[in-house]
């Protein structure tokens, strides 16, 4: 064991950790503040301060930024470390939250009892495991690759550079890799730099001790959101209406943990989707039904384009449609005593960009002019913290419907930012056979060397940055991404073709942790300190020599 590399990976984590990061708060700036320190105890960077710096994040609010740092060693090949550095917040350690961003503390409070943790966590406190909030989600991982800059940056004799990126939002929007992209393809630029790997280091989970885990790829997630305009009426004479409520409701039936909407893909199979949010637009009571509702759910993606997707959930929504409609059909003969009474609804489902189509051909100029003055104000109130962004587009496609004659009732299926493209480093058949022969040397790394299994799932499935290292889907689902995504520009983008330019290989190599984003948070210290870097420096040498 590299005893004083593993010194300086707990040394690093308790000063990164210490340094508060609260995701989407001005404390994510703080992140300058821990690499500035960084930077200035670092011999390589002090005599070139020009490898290093801070990139902001254009348009941000919070005024964040992407702190970079990069050894130049003997070749053109670059492998790019990344990480994010913020973190979620500290409320659910309750009277343990003084003490959750100082590790060695908060573990030996939990030694004495000052928590109510399961059996598997008191376990854990026996010994092998740190806990605290971010040293397993992601600052772990984070300081095995700081260490090891530091290493190769003093030692000399790569073949090749090694770039580190410290990201800040990924727990949110991930602004901080998509505005990273640019930040990688100027750096490209200035200093000739062949990307070969893009290595993240977020936790792994297992069920295994001596089981290492690796992934080559990183799940994909769309925001399918829904907005049912149904028609007014009050509740005395509701056959007069058609409730969007209920359109809804029939849609979250057929759609929750719907299992069609799965995918397997390699050796990896996601959840079924699930519904996050769904509330009538009313904003005040009153006896008639709801004009409008809206909702949106999260669906996980390994190899479906989010078109296809988008079309099995028209498919389900008309589906609703109809058996809301045939329901209330129902209801009204019973109601009339009339067995062939009918009411006058058809179904009718439509994506944002055929309603915006329809739009424009009515109303045209006026049309523009309406949506680009809601987005100013959104805009506004998004970067001020006024305003969500799925809220921000369910307003959008009230304002593009108030620009049809057409008042029927309707279903309106789009998208909400954020997108996470699915990756995996069989799109890119060229450069993966590079990547599998790595592979192969570090399983035997891993048995001869580490005297631990090793297994490579093909896609990480907890949502990371590395799903804007390639992009290879077609022109189609491009364009119909980008008429879809509501709130598409200023607010929120994509650069889909610098991103398919760059085409980065992927893995993901970070240390055992478990309980992410719970007051239980720890990390495997064996893992953390002996383990992953010895892994990860293999990557290294094999990839840069």
């Amino acid at each position: 064991m590299n005893t004083q590399r593993a010194q300086r990976i707990l040394e690093l984590l308790g000063d990164y950790v210490g340094t508060a990061t609260a995701t989407s708060t001005p404390l994510e700036t703080n992140n300058q503040v821990f690499f500035e320190k960084y930077f200035a105890a670092s011999s390589y960077f002090t005599e070139h301060p020009e490898l290093c710096g801070f990139d902001p994040v254009p348009g941000d609010a919070l005024g964040r930024c992407v702190p970079w740092a990069l050894y130049k060693g003997g070749g053109p090949d670059t492998i790019v470390m990344i990480h994010h550095s913020d973190t979620v917040d500290t409320e659910d350690y309750g009277g343990n939250r003084d003490a959750a961003l100082r590790p060695r503390e908060l573990t030996e409070r939990y030694r004495a009892g000052a928590a109510d943790l399961d059996g598997e966590a008191r376990r854990d406190l026996e010994g092998g495991w740190l806990f605290g909030r971010g040293v397993a989600d992601m600052k772990g991982g984070a300081c095995i690759h700081l260490a090891l800059l530091e290493q190769f940056s003093g030692e000399g004799g790569l073949q090749g550079s090694l770039l580190l990126l410290a990201l800040p939002d990924e727990e949110n929007l991930s602004a901080g890799m998509r505005s990273a992209v640019s930040l990688l393809t100027r750096l490209k630029e200035e200093h000739g730099l062949n990307y070969v790997l893009l290595l993240n280091a977020e936790p792994q989970e297992r069920g295994e001790e001596d089981l290492m885990r690796l992934y080559d790829g990183s799940v994909g997630k769309l925001m399918p959101i829904f907005y049912a305009r149904g028609k007014l009426a009050h509740v005395g004479q509701v056959f007069h209406g058609v409730s969007p409520v209920h359109l809804l409701s029939e849609i979250v039936a057929l759609t929750e943990l719907n299992a069609d909407l799965m995918q397997q893909a390699g050796n990896t199979k996601t959840p079924p989707p699930a519904w996050l949010y769904l509330k009538d637009r009313k904003e005040v009571y009153d006896v008639s039904l709801p004009l409008a509702a809206a909702g949106y759910m999260s669906v996980l993606t390994l190899d479906r384009p989010a078109m296809e997707t988008m079309e099995q959930l028209m498919a389900l929504s008309r589906q609703a449609f109809s058996r809301v409609l045939e329901r209330a059909e129902r209801s009204y003969r019973a109601y009339t005593g009339d067995p062939k009474a009918c009411l006058p609804w058809k179904v009718n489902v439509k994506t944002y960009s055929q309603v915006y189509r329809e739009a424009l051909a009515q109303s045209g100029e006026a049309l523009i002019k309406s949506l680009r003055a809601y987005e100013d104000r959104a805009l506004g109130d998004i970067r001020a913290g006024r305003q969500r962004l799925a809220e921000a587009a369910f307003g959008l496609i009230e304002v593009t419907l108030a620009h049809l004659k057409d008042s029927a009732p309707v279903v309106v299926l789009a998208m909400s930012p954020p997108y996470y493209p699915h990756v995996n480093n069989a799109m890119l058949p060229e450069k993966n056979a590079r990547i599998n022969a790595l592979l192969g040397d570090l399983e035997t790394f891993a048995r001869e060397r580490l005297g631990c299994g090793f297994h490579v799932e093909n896609y990480y499935t907890g949502i990371s940055d590395l799903s804007y290292s390639m992009f290879e889907s077609s022109g189609e689902n491009t364009a119909f991404i980008r008429d879809n995504l509501l709130l598409w520009g200023e607010i929120y983008s994509i650069p889909f073709e610098q991103i398919r330019a760059l085409s980065i290989p992927v893995l993901n190599i970070g240390p055992w942790g478990k309980d992410f984003h719970k007051y239980s948070e720890r990390v495997n210290l064996e893992d953390l300190t002996r383990r992953v870097p010895a892994m990860v420096e293999q990557v290294i040498r094999h990839l840069l020599g």
